[in-house]
């Protein structure tokens, strides 16, 4: 019996070509989005989630903290550690573990980039580091440094026979004490060497603080406590919080994500929309289908088959469509898996959790199926014996299922487009400030200045100059707390100001703008003159700060100007209370410049960075430079809108083709149904033209009903998506417009070549085959 239910099913497969291969093709692809953005979601949810205890460790960092020190506010003096144990009888143990980036090198070999953590003895108490090989004694400041099977790969080719070995790191000789197990990528606090810290050294990495509770602790009366322990950071002082670790990662740790949480959430309901939109269109036609086999259904019925037998002859049939879907599925994650792991990090338990979300879309499937075939009823079928099937009934439900899938196909397009168009406004808008054709070069200070006479001398560098920082990427921030100023109310409380020193250099490379007053230019009576932005003003209270005065760092200094506010930062980030200063005019100052900023003709970037390159390896063979092109730097900050505009433009691509080929399905079954109906109508004189027109009038009320509805919705959605934006771009007219007219195109495209074959036929041949 099953095997004769897999030869219809089968049969029916092949019967249909077109519209099977679009649903097994929909399905599959929106399986693919489906399950690896859930695998995303779920592998950035449950950073360090393996420690032991995890729901007791927390990680330290700063209260009411602004965006411009968000990237600061979890970083601390390794004293706060020991402090914070000493002071807190609730918390269990402490540790502070500094991080950086260095090159190992052993004889004879290249070196090799680590993260080298130095950490407390308590580190022990705090996680569960296991011990492969060798002795804790690399926790006692010296020479001795412990490393992880991954590591001793790297540097020595194998993890066996490895203690006691030696490794330079910074010009030191360090001894190989322990082989410990490594934590792996699925943290943030990742390492490859360990070493122990030596309290008595002043210059110390400040770095994450760890913070393991007793049991039964009252968190929130703990949180309570700890917020009145204040403490000094740049120039105000915060109260401090804690966070459980595993939420650290897509809170305080934003900016280390490829793509934002909230867009990888997209990312799963975008692929259960792709889902939905394949089955309500496989599910339609199946219901078509099932009305064009009535008579079949109700012989099947009078010969004695039971409603389950039915059942399950037609859940083969739709079985067969969901596991080819799977199958493709799984070819699909395959081949994207290379790319999908380089974006998302993501490694290991990929095709066990994607077979697990398969099941579960499977099951699903077959109840939403189950639903279907509830409504085609025995009571259905009784009435086809009698020559009443409720066509009302199915007209109702395919015409409802096109409605839904051209609402999800006009958002995705709609959406797309807006994305598209904000993105085109943040690439080419004004953000304050000149970006294009420029290069940065962060080096020792020692070298900044042969580097910039080499740089000079090149024929495509149009001007270059040394400074001891750079706007883009953004390479050092002093903040300032300003507490009095002209105008102040007793009600105003103080606020940070970003400094910005040599500002007459700044304000004539970067073209910031003037809007009122005039500018910096460095002669020594400007000390205490300085120059603000727009939301600088706006936090003082001043509508024209020009001539008003603020204390800062103990001194008293007048605004002689207001500049554009000039974004240097993601494009979400609202631009930061600036003041401008000839700080290298200021008595006692000293300027430390390790940083030469160039510009370069236009299209010649590939030439200047293999030159500098060059120019670096063979004159500065010794020196460690990072050059940065300004305009490839901000498009990082763009990276996670780029993703979804990839993400978008295929599924409004997948989408609009399961809705053309589910509308084309459509009229070609329905001029299937109704093909005596065409021919009486042209029998009594009716044309093409008029036969065309009518299914027209239908489709295009359809399409009408849909845009008004995805309109509506997705004007909601982008309005709230743009609102994240500092800049934003108009939800224009035309762009409704559009998407209407194309989506118009090709729905009438579609209809035209099915309807007009039909109309055209000969109706006595029609009526003699019915």
């Amino acid at each position: 019996m099953i095997l004769h239910y897999f030869k219809v099913a089968w049969r029916n497969l092949l019967r249909y070509k077109i519209q099977s291969i679009i649903s097994i093709v929909g399905l599959a692809i929106g399986f693919t989005c489906f399950a690896l953005a859930t695998l995303w979601v779920h592998y950035e949810m449950t950073y360090d989630n393996f420690h032991k205890d995890a729901d007791r460790l927390y990680m330290l960092y700063t209260t009411d903290v602004t965006e411009l020190l968000k990237d600061k506010t979890f970083k601390f003096k390794p004293s706060m550690a020991e402090t914070l144990k000493n002071d807190y009888p609730e918390i269990e143990s402490t540790c502070c573990i500094s991080t950086r980036d260095l090159d190992f090198g052993t004889e004879g070999q290249s070196s090799v980039s680590l993260t080298k953590a130095i950490v407390d003895s308590a580190v022990i108490h705090l996680f569960d580091i296991r011990l492969l090989e060798g002795t804790m004694d690399f926790l006692i400041p010296g020479e001795q440094v412990a490393i992880t099977t991954e590591a001793a790969i790297k540097l020595f080719g194998t993890a066996k026979e490895v203690i006691g070995k030696t490794v330079e790191v910074q010009k030191k000789k360090r001894i190989i004490g322990a082989l410990v197990q490594g934590w792996g990528k699925h943290t943030n606090l990742a390492f490859d060497v360990l070493e122990g810290r030596d309290k008595n050294n002043r210059f110390q990495d400040n770095g994450p603080v760890v913070v393991k509770l007793n049991k039964g602790v009252d968190t929130e009366a703990f949180r309570t406590k700890l917020r009145k322990q204040l403490i000094l950071v740049m120039g105000g002082e915060k109260g401090l919080e804690i966070m459980p670790i595993e939420q650290c990662r897509y809170e305080l740790y934003t900016d280390q994500l490829t793509v934002q949480m909230h867009y990888l959430i997209l990312f799963c309901v975008t692929g259960g929309l792709v889902i939905l939109c394949s089955l309500l269109n496989y599910l339609s036609l199946f219901a078509s289908r099932l009305y064009m086999r009535i008579r079949e259904m109700a012989l099947r019925k009078v010969c004695g088959s039971s409603d389950y037998r039915l059942y399950g002859l037609l859940s083969i049939d739709f079985l067969l469509i969901l596991l080819l879907a799977g199958l493709l599925g799984m070819v699909f994650i395959e081949l994207d898996l290379p790319s999908f792991q380089k974006l998302s990090g993501v490694y290991g338990g990929i095709y066990a959790s994607s077979l697990l979300y398969f099941a579960g879309a499977m099951a699903l499937s077959m109840l939403l199926f189950l639903l279907v075939f509830r409504y085609f009823n025995r009571r259905t079928l009784r009435k086809a014996l009698n020559g009443k099937v409720a066509r009302d009934k199915q007209q109702l439900f395919y015409r409802g299922s096109l409605v839904l899938q051209m609402i999800i196909s006009i958002l995705f397009i709609f959406c797309f487009g807006m994305i598209m168009k904000q993105l085109y406004h943040l690439r080419n808008g004004d953000i304050g400030m000149e970006r294009k054709n420029i290069a940065t070069i962060a080096l020792s200070e020692a070298d900044t200045a042969p580097a910039l006479e080499h740089v000079k001398q090149m024929s495509f560098v149009s001007e270059a100059t040394r400074m001891g920082y750079s706007l883009i990427p953004r390479s050092y921030t002093v903040i300032m707390q300003v507490s009095d100023w002209e105008g102040k109310q007793p009600s105003d409380e103080p606020f940070e100001l970003e400094q910005t020193y040599d500002g007459e250099f700044i304000l004539q490379f970067y073209k910031l703008r003037l809007l009122k007053g005039e500018m910096l230019t460095g002669v020594e009576g400007e000390t205490n003159s300085v120059m603000i932005n727009e939301t600088a003003a706006k936090a003082f209270g001043w509508n024209d700060p020009i001539g008003k005065t603020f204390e800062i760092d103990n001194r008293k200094v007048t605004v002689i100007g207001l500049i554009k506010d000039f974004h240097k930062t993601s494009p979400t980030i609202p631009a930061s209370p600036t003041y401008i200063t000839s700080t290298s005019y200021e008595p006692d100052s000293k300027i430390y410049y390790s940083h030469v900023l160039l510009k370069y003709v236009d299209g010649k970037w590939p030439v200047l960075r293999d030159s500098i390159d060059s120019m670096m390896k063979r004159e500065f063979p010794s020196s460690n430079y990072t050059l940065c092109n300004v305009e490839d730097e901000y498009e990082k900050f763009l990276q996670s809108e780029n993703v979804l505009l990839k993400l978008l433009s295929f599924v409004a691509v997948v989408c609009v083709l399961i809705s053309v080929f589910g509308i084309y399905s459509f009229v070609t079954l329905t001029c299937e149904r109704r093909r005596k109906e065409i021919a009486i109508r042209k029998v009594n004189g009716a044309k093409a033209r008029d036969v065309l027109l009518l299914f027209l009038k239908e489709y295009m009320l359809l399409l009408v009903v849909s845009s008004v509805v995805a309109f509506s919705v997705g004007y909601l959605l982008i309005k709230r998506w743009l609102e994240s934006y500092v800049e934003q771009t108009a939800i224009s007219w035309w762009v409704y417009g559009a998407v209407f007219a194309g989506i118009a195109c090709v729905v009438l495209l579609s209809i035209w070549t099915r309807v007009w074959k039909a109309a055209n036929q000969n109706p006595a041949e029609v009526i003699k085959s019915e």
